[in-house]
């Protein structure tokens, strides 16, 4: 875990460096970008940090450039069933001692900041409430109130099958505790937990009786000897949703909807930014309905294969590196498009 830790530090310096010099033949400040999100377990919430970069000097020389300015990382939280940005006045991390944060976990009441300082070195962390959009409890608070915690990084924190909103994290003495968002402390706990940071909601497997076939675009096929049937599109570099939350270990079937499975794919080979996503009818294999995602543009490494979704019902949230997209699962259709980043 050292390693990782290790490597997470280097990470964030890293963040900070390419923020800095990214975009940098502009003086003044530059395009924001999203550096991270997480829904609420129900979708309630979408809480998300992006941050800004403000240059003051730029100024090259042949082949090399060198560029002075300020990073600072922002937290806003939508609430997705009306697409409306909670905080009138982003709130800003580094306020509270914490100049390098990430999302650790979003409950339906809370959002847990994970910190470093200045100097990369993990914090405890910090509750901000989503009812009053105040910062509850700070790092130093929590960590006064438990001094075996130690610092906490973005990548301990996980979650409980039986309790999605509980805030559980794992500290530096290796134990998993679960914080009281309220009290703020931590209480050691035991169970089958599964950690935050490798939720991927693309995990989905195609039906046992289907598979893949192809030979760079790929098609869905009856995987019995003898039939022929398959489906009427193909698609370049297919995942297939899982929506929900895995029970399984060894196999995580695709999320059934409405009699069929939905299939996110590329249009382009070497972009990620223009993605389709489609309902393929589990039976027949005809594509009910295909829908381009908007994505104007990427997150702060310039990435965009970061979609995230939660299903409401018949109602489908997408999250990606530039959009929140509430869609009917029924008929494709975008229902509301809301920019994380103006």
């Amino acid at each position: 875990m050292m390693g990782t830790h290790q490597s997470l530090l280097r990470h964030l310096v890293f963040i900070a460096c390419a923020a800095l010099l990214a975009a940098c033949s502009h003086i003044g400040r530059q395009v924001p970008t999203v550096f991270q999100g997480k829904f609420s377990p129900s979708g309630k919430y979408y809480a998300y940090i992006y941050q800004s970069v403000f240059i003051f000097s730029y100024q090259r020389t042949g082949g090399r450039s060198v560029s002075n300015g300020s990073l600072t990382y922002y937290l806003q939280v939508v609430d997705s069933s009306t697409g409306q940005k909670l905080l009138a006045k982003p709130l800003k991390p580094r306020e509270f001692d914490c100049t390098y944060p990430q999302l650790g976990a979003v409950s339906e009441a809370h959002v847990l900041i994970a910190c470093s300082n200045s100097k990369g070195q993990a914090q405890a962390p910090f509750v901000f409430s989503i009812a009053t959009q105040q910062v509850t409890l700070t790092g130093k608070a929590i960590a006064e109130r438990n001094p075996a915690l130690g610092g906490v990084h973005g990548t301990d924190f996980y979650r409980s099958r039986e309790q999605l909103s509980a805030f559980i994290m794992e500290a530096s003495d290796g134990r998993k505790y679960q914080l009281n968002p309220d009290s703020g402390t931590a209480q050691p706990v035991t169970g089958d937990f599964e950690r935050l940071d490798i939720d991927d909601p693309l995990r989905g497997e195609l039906p046992k009786s289907l598979r893949e076939a192809g030979d760079g675009r790929r098609y869905i096929e009856v995987a019995a000897r003898g039939q022929s049937r398959r489906s009427t599109e193909d698609f370049l570099r297919p995942k297939y949703l899982m929506l929900g939350h895995d029970t399984e270990d060894h196999f995580s079937p695709a999320t059934q909807v409405d009699g069929g499975f939905l299939v996110l794919s590329n249009t382009v080979k070497d972009s990620g930014q223009h993605k389709l996503l489609s309902l393929v009818d589990a039976a027949t294999l005809a594509t009910r309905w295909s829908t381009p995602l908007p994505q104007q543009r990427g997150d702060w490494a310039n990435g965009f294969d970061n979609e995230q979704f939660v299903q409401q019902g018949n109602q489908l949230l997408v999250a990606n590196s530039s959009q929140l997209l509430r869609m009917d699962l029924l008929t494709g259709q975008i229902t509301r498009n809301v920019d994380l980043v103006d």
